[in-house]
């Protein structure tokens, strides 16, 4: 985050709503995780899933392409920053807050 730049506008940027299937793919090469993407937007994007992340961590995130067959075929792959996480349903989803540190592919 740039010095003097809230979270308030660093949200500003315009968030779509979307449903998509992802993969969290931990740097140590720890098992993979699941989840679903429910916003995106040019700087991050939202995400639920089982996986309970620390703060500040980093990891690569695959997003699928929707079922709808319109769009590119492969992932968007991107390497991620956790910058919220919160508990959406007791001891089994996670919101986890994520912003978009570099585009994979």
């Amino acid at each position: 985050m740039k010095a003097g730049m809230s979270d308030h506008n660093q949200r500003a940027s315009l968030r779509i709503p979307v449903k998509c299937k992802v993969k969290i793919r931990p740097l140590n090469y720890g098992p993979a995780y699941y989840g679903d993407c429910t916003d995106l937007s040019v700087t991050g994007l939202t995400v639920e899933s089982s996986y309970v992340p620390r703060i500040e961590e980093e990891f690569d995130l695959f997003v699928m392409p929707p079922l709808d067959g319109a769009g590119p075929r492969e992932p968007l792959a991107v390497r991620v920053r956790v910058v919220r996480c919160h508990q959406v349903e007791r001891e089994q989803t996670y919101e986890l807050g994520l912003l978009i540190l570099k585009v994979l592919r």
